[in-house]
């Protein structure tokens, strides 16, 4: 399954003019991956805003991302604003963690 770059609005968002950033990193023929992008399409009719994009880690240009996760795919990143940590989960990612990555991220900026 591949999903186009998406805009996904959320509170924190309309504050700062910036939307939150999904990057999920996976390479082609793998289980999880496909999974974990399943799991992402179904918590993206229930999640706020937010830019979403692919990283096929295999491609030659994102050898930085392969050196660091060739034994980790799927991963996804969840920032809300550039300057902000980087949240990430892993591996075997269900449509609750993804909900649950945004909801806290957003949540925690809305707070700070």
């Amino acid at each position: 399954m591949t999903m186009r770059p998406t805009l996904i609005s959320s509170l924190a968002a309309a504050a700062n003019n910036t939307f939150p950033v999904m990057t999920i990193f996976s390479r082609p023929q793998c289980g999880l991956c496909d999974e974990a992008k399943i799991s992402i399409a179904n918590a993206i009719k229930r999640l706020p805003k937010f830019r979403y994009s692919e990283i096929d880690i295999l491609k030659p240009e994102n050898q930085e991302w392969f050196d660091k996760y060739a034994y980790d795919v799927p991963v996804i990143h969840f920032q809300t604003a550039e300057n902000e940590t980087v949240k990430k989960i892993m591996h075997k990612i269900h449509e609750r963690d993804v909900i649950d990555l945004v909801q806290k991220s957003i949540d925690a900026r809305i707070l700070s």
